[in-house]
């Protein structure tokens, strides 16, 4: 891995006022890639889900950034550090890069911060705790102007190697789109981000018509709601007011897992989808909770979820479910205090007087579920990699946490049956112009090793419903089962 001076880099790029299918794409361009990075806007909503980002190492200039559950930073193998942040911020204030209105990315790192990466609380279990790829040459699609971006990003060296990898690949794409043309344009359906977001036309996902075999648990279901009782007595003492209890589902599986993806992003599309290949595993998730976005400006917004209720094919009891998810009082209680965390979190990183709720508790619907979300925003403190600081201060997701986070999240490492993993951390890009956008990882399934592996759960609090909340976890659980074919053992 070659190291290069700081200073300043620079974007080239070739805009295509064509649109390809994106399964399509991705799967001509980097479907046989070692490692390959799909951020997947499979569906535009709620002002999300604009742009989608797939790419691959291309040359020396991209690395791959581990962080191993023992603490120790690899890039590339090497031994770069013992934190993932400090990392982080050194490589992406390293080359900064102008920030551009026609691209939201301008190269820099994509991938998956897993729950380990937390300071507070135990990191627990044997797979990387991060797993960070650097892009260099990548594409951007554009869901709104259905447009597609080439793009290459470097030092001014760089700039014959990057045309003629812009103008190459350029080539490519424009050959899928016209196989695509070809053959009748079969998979544009699914690349159209779904506008219908005002629960009238809800997309459901068909039942099973087979009769799957289900998946093995971390706890059973009468260990679960044993569970319950005990975060019940951290409520009750006052040592936590909200806590977000998870489980692990597992399974075999020898098949492929862009398959797999595939049918999920059909049937439950989310603006924060992804499918990311990595060194040892592979990543699908269908997630529709943003982390955190931060602007290069220095603006950040967090959009907490807190409340979950199936969707039904009648558009009558569909909106029905949809108040009861706004009216119920146990999931306004989740929201209130989440909304509490997080702008405390927001407020100790912000400029005084620039924290505020522009949304409080709305219901987005999604392709199974509606979700009750509020959103939080705050001009950020200048300051090196504001962005990346900014992520670190946040993190993990109060969401999946509780209240207070600290001394919730000790609690849940004791009593939680396996550790999380990927599970709860976040998925998304640091890019180097110094914008942050980052999903919560749930929705989710992780394939490495012959397995499957998919964290479910949800926030207890004193009035929480032990089998009410069980049933919730199937509920966010089983669209991931449906696509490997499996079931949820609670149902």
């Amino acid at each position: 891995m070659a190291e290069h001076p700081r200073g300043a880099w620079r974007a080239w790029s070739e805009r295509l006022d064509t649109f390809v299918g994106a399964e399509a794409l991705f799967s001509r361009l980097y479907g046989d890639r070692e490692v390959a990075i799909w951020l997947d806007s499979a569906q535009q909503a709620y002002g999300m889900g604009r742009f989608s980002i797939m790419g691959s190492p291309e040359g020396q200039r991209d690395h791959v950034i581990e962080h191993a559950a023992a603490g120790i930073v690899r890039i590339d193998g090497h031994v770069a550090g013992s934190d993932i942040w400090d990392v982080l911020a050194d490589r992406v204030d390293a080359h900064p890069i102008e920030p551009r209105t026609d691209l939201p990315f301008v190269g820099g790192y994509v991938g998956s911060i897993g729950y380990g990466a937390k300071a507070i609380g135990r990191a627990r279990g044997a797979s990387p705790d991060a797993q960070l790829v650097h892009l260099s040459r990548f594409v951007v699609l554009d869901h709104v102007e259905w447009r597609i971006h080439v793009v290459a990003v470097g030092p001014d060296e760089d700039a014959q190697d990057a045309r003629a990898w812009i103008a190459a690949t350029s080539e490519r794409i424009l050959a899928v789109r016209d196989a695509e043309a070809a053959d009748g344009g079969a998979t544009r359906e699914f690349d159209a981000p779904r506008r219908d977001t005002d629960g009238d036309s809800p997309h459901v996902a068909p039942a099973d018509r087979t009769d799957p075999a289900p998946a093995a648990a971390s706890v059973t279901r009468d260990q679960y709601v044993r569970d319950l009782a005990t975060v019940r007595t951290w409520l009750a003492t006052g040592d936590s007011y909200e806590a977000c209890y998870t489980y692990t589902l597992r399974f075999p599986f020898d098949g492929d897992a862009l398959d797999a993806y595939r049918r999920l992003r059909r049937t439950n599309a989310a603006p924060y989808a992804a499918f990311l290949r990595l060194p040892g595993r592979e990543i699908l998730s269908c997630s529709p909770e943003r982390f955190l976005t931060v602007t290069s400006a220095g603006w950040a917004e967090t959009k907490p979820i807190k409340g979950t209720a199936r969707r039904v094919a009648d558009p009558p009891a569909d909106a029905e479910a949809a108040r009861a998810l706004a009216a119920d009082p146990k999931t306004r209680s989740e929201n209130l205090m989440i909304v509490d965390l997080l702008r405390n979190d927001l407020g100790r990183i912000s400029a005084p007087g620039t924290v505020t709720v522009p949304s409080l508790m709305a219901v987005e619907s999604y392709a199974t579920v509606h979700q009750l979300v509020t959103s939080v925003r705050s001009e950020l403190l200048p300051r090196d990699a504001v962005g990346v600081r900014a992520a670190e201060a946040l993190f993990p997701p109060g969401s999946m946490t509780g209240a207070p986070k600290k001394r919730t999240v000790e609690l849940l490492d004791e009593l939680e049956a396996e550790p999380r993993g990927v599970y709860s951390g976040v998925i998304g890009l640091f890019s180097r112009c110094g914008s942050v956008d980052l999903s919560v990882v749930i929705r989710t399934a992780v394939v490495s090793g012959g397995e499957v592996s998919i964290g479910t759960g949800g926030a207890i609090t004193y009035d929480s419903d032990p089998d009410a909340e069980a049933d919730e976890t199937v509920a966010k659980s089983t669209p991931l089962l449906r696509a490997f074919g499996r079931a949820h053992p609670f149902a």
